[in-house]
């Protein structure tokens, strides 16, 4: 008998190898996209962004849903992500009461304003040194986030900003 994590793992992996199977076909935006969904539907929440490391910075290359106000923002990496830098690139930081995290560097906007209650910050490493995160956030509490699906999230968003390098998105 399969465990129900261990369910939603198999689940989970099969999804991805059909979007890698599809990526060929589809233009990179529809990746990218398709590729956040699968992030959001597969951890419940409402939102979820793919992020890029440049230099002394960090781009986000797409946010899901879209909205028309999407921008290629760049946030210092010293400040990335909410303002709790430095982190550890190495693991995940949850944080159940998001509400009155900054929402960029620029602004006193905070991510409650914006609807967020709970939000979660994936790195993602290549040969032990950041390249980006996928950030995912919920507009009611989440209370825990168990990290089952952390590692297939993250190396989806590798395949999701390897796929962004080789276009005009990145």
């Amino acid at each position: 008998m399969i465990s129900q994590g261990t369910e939603r793992q198999l689940v989970l992996s099969a999804a991805v190898d059909r979007l890698t199977a599809h990526a060929g076909d589809w233009s990179t935006q529809r990746v990218l996209d398709e590729g956040l969904d699968l992030v959001r539907d597969c951890s419940w929440a409402d939102g979820s962004a793919l992020h890029a490391t440049r230099g002394d910075g960090v781009v986000a290359l797409c946010r899901r849903p879209a909205t028309d106000e999407d921008r290629h923002d760049e946030s210092p990496a010293d400040w990335f992500p909410w303002g709790l830098a430095p982190v550890s690139p190495r693991r995940f930081i949850f944080v159940e009461q998001a509400g009155n995290l900054s929402a960029s560097p620029a602004g006193p906007t905070t991510l409650g304003e914006l609807g967020v209650s709970s939000c979660l910050h994936l790195p993602i490493l290549e040969r032990d040194q950041p390249i980006g995160a996928l950030q995912l956030f919920w507009t009611e509490p989440r209370l825990v986030w168990d990290d089952d699906s952390g590692q297939i999230l993250r190396s989806l968003g590798r395949f999701l900003l390897g796929r962004a390098a080789t276009s005009s998105v990145a």
